[in-house]
């Protein structure tokens, strides 16, 4: 009786810890339920980013008395979506019409890409405080800005007529005929 008591303990001691075993290392069961990634759209654009800007600005704005002054740098690239580009050919001869830039501009995400540096409030009692919704607002008004400094500082006419050589030098090499690259907006459109 004593040799069955023993088997039996053994066995339940066994089984306890059989299921303890299995019980511990078990994964924890997601409540997440996972799909495959799916694409439904494609937009087949090939650009040609004759440009790439990056800038430390000063973002100096108001929103009622409220104001601030920061600094924050901006990331930027001029490119030329080239699925638009014109082409014409006659004999040996390739004519392309340079399409309308791209012009992209937004905050930078590096660390300490931002730094606030003051603010202040002109009413006696009025809070200082920036919401961060009009924080946004006067960031974008800094990028719209800046957007157009691109322009008045010459880089997107610059980025056009890089853009122009680089087409034709690439399309000389592929095809070994004479391109002419037509830019109707030599300086660009705002």
């Amino acid at each position: 009786m004593k040799a069955i008591t023993t088997i039996v303990i053994v066995a339940v001691v066994a089984a306890v810890g059989f299921f303890g075993y299995k019980w511990y290392t078990a994964q924890e069961v997601s409540n997440v339920t996972m799909q495959d990634a799916r694409i439904t759209d494609v937009d087949p654009m090939l650009r040609l980013c004759s440009v790439e800007i990056y800038d430390d600005v000063p973002v100096k704005g108001d929103i009622g008395d409220r104001h601030i002054f920061a600094r924050m740098a901006l990331n930027g690239s001029i490119s030329f979506d080239l699925d638009s580009i014109s082409m014409t050919e006659s004999s040996d001869t390739l004519k392309l019409t340079l399409p309308k830039e791209i012009v992209t501009v937004y905050e930078s995400t590096d660390k300490n890409s931002y730094q606030v540096i003051d603010v202040w409030c002109d009413s006696f009692f009025g809070s200082d405080n920036l919401t961060t919704a009009e924080e946004n607002k006067i960031k974008a008004r800094v990028r719209d800005n800046y957007r157009s400094d691109i322009y008045r500082k010459g880089y997107v006419e610059r980025a056009r007529k890089e853009a122009a050589e680089n087409i034709t030098s690439l399309l000389k090499g592929l095809t070994g005929k004479t391109v002419i690259v037509d830019d109707p907006t030599p300086k660009g459109t705002l």
